[in-house]
């Protein structure tokens, strides 16, 4: 007799319900600044919306569901519907996860699969808590579908590559699952399952988010390997372009937000993609993340042609000697050439900051600021360094940990101290940040330096002319942009930032008085 396979799926994003409060009570009082809190909140989920168009794809019902914005009442509501549930989690939300794994075998009896970084780090977690039946390690487009297929017979479950489960107490692994390679053929994301209007009215600028490539070659240590695996792999520049070109047809949003992790990588693919974009006459505005030294400047010029307007860039330190013990990759000497070629193009670039790996020093902080203020970008984000399990870093700062990792109430954004550091207490990482933010306010704001820039630039010109037809065209495209912004739903983010209203919120980061 062939069992029974499931039909319905429920897929959810478990959030902390901590931070959730805490956001959700800055989102509503508009006097606010948002800071730090508006990078992590306001996005819909994408690995889940990846999975649930694999399903749809071969036939399954699919209900999509974000812990950060819905009640327990909504949650309910899919674990009563669901024949099987699948929760996805971030080490700062594997609490919530296993609550919520806990609830749905208990009170409702249903099957539950955990997905994501730390189910696949630390499946014990979850497993040992009569939390989850299985948990998926690393990608799981294809290891889903092949998982729901016997998932009411777990005496097959190991013929399923890329699980963990328990079988007779003991926990189990299954061989890994090769990454998947053809990304021009992973489909759409299911967005039609989210409200994403109500997505972008909580945003402090309004965008769709869109991931077009996976992996990293690079090895930092504070970077999860098994969720980010070095194997790059990238959809082709048509594909690329198709998925934005749909993303504007369907939702008319001002900007799309590219999560890849790292999108110049491929320098050639990059220049390709904008060229497309140009030529089918596509006007919006995009945000991509990157590393400073993988930038050129024909790559910058097509960039800005294209409608690329921010470019944010993890640099996490400018100490020459914790760049090398990071595993970073780059010198200061690079940063300071992919800064100078960001200001002569124009375009707008932030960098990303961590302190408190355990070899810093003060020394390395003073390196850190004085890069900063020699190099000048747009804006700065100084986080504290938070070791994730599945993380070179984790291992090394293991003896200085509070707790476990995952039963702490810590957020990546907002310096939960979760590990007493070698040199430094807490409250000096935060001195040292402050310190950090106001050297590079120092540097950034106000006429002179406002100036400086604009000589940047404009000398920039006058020694690459190119840049002045540059000019001229991105100015045509912007026009249409605007054009387009303004007959929108989201005619109110373009007025409030020629406002400047929103300018301490776009920052992203905490401000600060001398007094």
């Amino acid at each position: 007799m062939v069992a029974k396979k499931p039909n319905k799926i429920a897929l959810i994003y478990a959030k902390a319900q901590n931070v959730k409060v805490q956001a959700q009570e800055i989102f509503a009082d508009q006097e606010v600044v948002k800071g730090e809190l508006a990078r992590d909140e306001i996005y819909p989920p994408l690995g889940i919306t990846i999975l649930a168009a694999w399903l749809e794809q071969n036939g399954y019902e699919v209900r999509l569901r974000d812990d950060s914005i819905e009640t327990m009442e909504e949650l309910t509501e899919q674990f009563e519907w669901a024949d099987v549930v699948g929760i996805s989690s971030l080490t700062p939300n594997a609490r919530r996860a296993r609550e919520l794994g806990q609830i749905i075998k208990e009170e409702h009896g249903k099957p539950v699969i955990l997905g994501g970084p730390h189910p696949t780090t630390n499946p014990e977690f979850f497993l040992d808590a009569g939390a989850a039946d299985v948990c998926v390690q690393g990608e799981g487009d294809q290891t889903l579908l092949e998982l729901l297929d016997v998932i009411y017979e777990p005496s097959r479950w190991e013929e399923v590559r890329g699980i963990t489960f328990l079988k007779d107490g003991e926990q189990v692994a299954t061989e890994r699952r090769p990454l998947y390679k053809d990304m021009d053929e992973i489909p759409e994301p299911a967005y039609h399952l989210w409200d994403i209007p109500r997505y972008m009215r909580l945003m402090v600028n309004p965008g769709v988010t869109a991931i077009t490539s996976r992996g990293c070659p690079y090895a930092c240590t504070f970077c999860d390997a098994e969720m980010t695996p070095r194997q790059y792999r990238a959809m082709s520049p048509t594909k690329t372009v198709d998925l934005m070109e749909k993303i504007l047809q369907t939702y008319n949003p001002p900007q799309i937000i590219l999560f890849d992790d790292l999108f110049t990588i491929q320098r050639k693919r990059v220049i390709e993609v904008c060229k497309e974009i140009v030529r089918r006459g596509l006007f919006f505005e995009w945000v991509c993340e990157s590393r400073v030294d993988t930038m050129d400047f024909e790559m910058l010029r097509w960039l800005r042609k294209a409608g690329c307007v921010k470019i944010y860039y993890g640099l996490e330190s400018g100490s020459p000697r914790v760049l090398v013990t990071m595993k970073k990759g780059v010198t200061p000497e690079k940063v300071r050439e992919g800064a100078k070629l960001n200001r002569q193009i124009g375009m707008y670039f932030k960098f990303f900051i961590l302190y408190g790996f355990p070899e810093d020093t003060r020394e390395d902080h003073r390196l850190t600021e004085e890069l900063m203020v020699a190099t000048r970008p747009d804006a700065v984000c100084c986080s504290i360094l938070q070791p994730i399990p599945g993380t070179e870093v984790y291992e090394q700062l293991k003896p200085y940990l509070t707790k476990d990792v995952a039963e702490m109430d810590f957020h990546y954004w907002h310096s939960t101290e979760s590990f007493k550091h070698p040199t430094f207490t807490h409250e000096e990482l935060h001195e040292q940040r402050d310190s950090l933010i106001i050297a590079h306010a120092d540097a950034t704001k106000g006429i002179l330096p406002k100036l400086h820039r604009k000589f940047e630039r404009l000398w920039a010109m006058i020694t690459h002319p190119e840049l002045i037809g540059d000019w001229f065209e991105i100015r045509s495209r912007r026009k249409k942009y605007i054009q387009r912004v303004k007959a929108s739903d989201w005619a109110y983010s373009y007025e409030e930032r020629q406002a400047g209203t929103r300018d301490a919120e776009k920052l992203q980061v905490p401000t600060f008085s001398r007094d």
